[in-house]
């Protein structure tokens, strides 16, 4: 769910002041979003998403919010641009809340298909085939907000992770990942959890790529491999052909070269680890949601499910 902050009217409209948007004719809480409560505004002046961070810092917001100005600058076709308030911020601050204003898109996550998997690698890989300027260099790391090989490689030493999780990645990664921290992967802004149900479509078609929140400077390896993770899935489980559709769309755009080639396998069953660290983090150590304390669990059968398949149907 996404309205975790109860938001009133009055405290919606002194938010909307912050920033020229009129007077709001109805305020509707969404049940979208984890790190967020968002609401849709209806106002004399138009539609607009407001989000109200529940468990993010304020500097880590903006930091997100630097990531979506700069792809604006660039020209990406498929992420939101922050609206800003008055005084020039793309955070609004209002007593003890923060957060972001956007404007409110018509559209709906996608089911399984093929064309989903297709359109949502095209959209991945224009990402990654952007041509940066030298402010890309002022942006955050996504292992500021993320999880790359080299926390997962360690968490998983630490004598409090969960014993699955370290059974599993012990099973699954006897290489420690050595291929990985030898090589010069190609970098870039990374979005870092580009599931499914963080896109936007409209008559099968793409609109938008949301939720930045772990977007950072990082490897497009680990996030082709965190992406296919969460939107190749049939029933719960990874598919070879939706993996392959989502292949045909992200090399329509970005070419794989031979090395990711070699270790996307490997890649996909990161990305599952990735987010299940995520999920650890948020869930059962930080206790945001108990509910969903055991969840990481679920992308741990997922990647060992995803093991046992590439042994009978390779990828490429």
């Amino acid at each position: 769910m996404g309205d975790y902050t109860k938001l009133k009217a009055n405290e919606a409209q002194a938010i909307a002041d912050l920033y020229q948007v009129g007077k709001i004719k109805e305020l509707k809480p969404l049940s979208l979003g984890i790190s967020n409560s968002n609401y849709r505004l209806d106002t004399d002046k138009g539609l607009y998403l407001l989000k109200v961070s529940n468990d993010k810092g304020i500097d880590e917001l903006r930091g997100e919010m630097e990531i979506l100005l700069y792809l604006k600058e660039l020209k990406f076709p498929y992420s939101l641009t922050p609206y800003q308030t008055k005084q020039g911020e793309a955070v609004y601050t209002f007593r003890d809340k923060f957060g972001v204003l956007f404007p409110f898109l018509d559209g709906i996550p996608p089911g399984p298909s093929d064309i989903a998997c297709e359109e949502i690698g095209k959209g991945l890989a224009c990402l990654h085939s952007l041509k940066h300027t030298e402010k890309f260099n002022e942006l955050r790391d996504h292992e500021k907000v993320g999880f790359g090989v080299h926390e997962i490689y360690e968490y998983a030493q630490r004598p409090e992770a969960p014993s699955d999780f370290t059974e599993l990645f012990d099973l699954m990664f006897p290489h420690k990942f050595e291929w990985f921290r030898e090589f010069k992967w190609e970098r870039g802004i990374i979005h870092g959890d580009l599931y499914s149900d963080n896109t936007l479509f409209k008559s099968e078609c793409l609109q938008v790529l949301l939720d930045f929140e772990q977007g950072g400077r990082g490897e497009y390896l680990l996030d082709l491999g965190i992406s296919i993770s969460g939107t190749c899935l049939e029933k719960g489980r990874l598919h070879p052909a939706l993996i392959r559709s989502y292949l045909k769309g992200y090399e329509s755009k970005r070419a794989l070269p031979k090395e990711e080639k070699i270790h996307l396998a490997d890649a996909i069953a990161l990305g599952l680890f990735s987010i299940a660290l995520w999920r650890i983090k948020r869930f059962k150590e930080k206790d945001l949601n108990p509910l969903m304390a055991e969840s990481y669990r679920e992308l741990l059968l997922r990647a060992e499910l995803f093991n046992q398949t590439l042994k009978s149907e390779p990828l490429l």
